[in-house]
């Protein structure tokens, strides 16, 4: 058993009574969230063709439904669980496990809660098997995978000190799959994610990653580290991936591709699927994204952080007036000094500071300050304009790009080098 695992799961419910004495000792835990899905058979045939590796998988399949669910619901589970069984045994090296959650409270009920009971499980069998650098993986019941999947994680860990990593994404933008409408969607939906981490890179926050739930993965230990998953009912991929982010040693790997579905969801209040639904829905032609504006505005403050070092509230009141006026109203009106002034006594050095101030104007700060400009002075854009603009304020050439495609495919270069 690990002690710090442990100490961690005595802390956390497992809302299972799933017994990890049942798994095959494992390097490696792939933690799926299911619900009334229709295309987990294609999530699996990825993951059984994928290269073998020299190391068991496990994959969780954590099948869930909230606690006075319709009959339906449960019956619909247990079919899509006995469609399954045909993949006991099919690898030497991956091993399926079937975890039913059909009781979860409605408080909570969602895939952050799914995917924080597998994980929780991950980190148990670990202790068990005293595999203190077992390896969580997140993947969604209608993603699939390059075939290197297995193999790529596994060497991203090889190096000992990588504690965690997003995993390189593309939506499929073509096909016979989905209606039309529906690829047009995901394709500006995409543009908008890839353009909104590439305008985090332009301005220099440092905690500018892509936080996918199917496209993520971290160490056993680093998950305990930072308190393991939310039970948000969306966006917990994003608070979890913070907060490892602020860990360091947090990795990009970009040899291996994740296929996020661009199919329609209700399932979460915001993300790809609600997203792709709205447009469709609308029938809208244009997704409106983030203006170019409130990031080129940002940009000023980020790059003159060491003026604000060990600074009094007078001399910020002095220092924000150089700043845009987007940005000098919302530090004011957030009390942003507040936040800042404990970072600079504490901090011994300029260059401590320089990373600790970014404690403070961290990502969940940044979506608070994008939202109040949009609020109060900014329209959004079209994404195609925005992303194009983008290109051009860090001079990159767009004279050959015509089409969303073609945009598309050049934000996804840019963001795999």
């Amino acid at each position: 058993m690990i002690q710090a695992f442990d100490k961690y799961l005595s802390k956390h419910a497992p809302f299972t009574d799933f017994d990890v004495n049942q798994m095959a000792d494992s390097a490696m835990v792939v933690v799926i969230p299911v619900y009334l899905e229709d295309e987990l058979n294609d999530t699996l045939d990825s993951l059984f063709a994928c290269k073998p590796i020299n190391a068991k998988v496990s994959v969780l399949l954590v099948f869930n439904a909230v606690e006075g669910a319709a009959g339906s619901i449960i019956e619909k589970q247990e079919e899509t669980i006995k469609q399954i069984e045909a993949y006991s045994n099919k690898s030497g090296f991956i091993n399926i496990y079937v975890l039913k959650a059909f009781d979860l409270p409605r408080k909570h009920f969602g895939a952050g809660l799914a995917r924080k009971i597998g994980m929780d499980l991950a980190v148990h069998h670990f202790s068990v098997n005293e595999e203190v650098n077992g390896i969580i993986v997140s993947l969604d019941a209608d993603s699939t995978v390059e075939t290197n999947y297995f193999e790529e994680i596994f060497g991203f860990y090889s190096n000992t000190k990588n504690k965690a990593c997003s995993i390189y994404f593309e939506h499929p933008i073509e096909g016979d799959k989905y209606e039309q409408n529906i690829y047009a969607a995901i394709k500006q939906y995409e543009i908008h994610l890839r353009y909104y981490v590439a305008c985090l890179q332009y301005i220099g926050l440092p905690y500018a990653e892509h936080t996918i739930g199917s496209c993520f993965s971290c160490k056993a230990s680093s998950y305990v580290s930072v308190g393991g998953m939310n039970r948000r009912q969306g966006g917990e991929e994003f608070y979890f991936i913070q907060k490892l982010l602020q860990q360091g040693n947090y990795g990009n790997l970009n040899t291996t591709t994740v296929y996020p579905s661009p199919r329609i969801s209700t399932r979460v209040p915001f993300g790809t699927g609600p997203s792709v639904k709205k447009m469709v829905d609308n029938n809208e032609s244009e997704y409106l994204s983030y203006n170019l504006q409130c990031f080129v505005d940002l940009k000023p403050l980020f790059d003159s952080i060491d003026s604000y070092y060990k600074i009094s509230e007078d001399e910020f009141q002095k220092e924000v007036m150089n700043l845009p006026g987007r940005v000098r109203s919302f530090l004011l009106n957030s009390d942003f000094y507040e936040e800042l002034k404990p970072i600079g006594e504490n901090c011994s050095t300029i260059e401590m500071f320089r990373k600790r101030f970014f404690h403070a104007f961290n990502a969940f700060k940044l979506v608070k300050y994008v939202n109040y400009t949009h609020e109060h002075f900014l329209e959004r854009m079209p994404v195609y304009d925005a992303a194009m603009e983008l290109l051009e304020v860090i001079g990159l050439d767009n004279n050959d790009i015509f089409e969303e495609s073609e945009l598309l495919l050049k934000f996804r270069e840019l963001q795999k080098q």
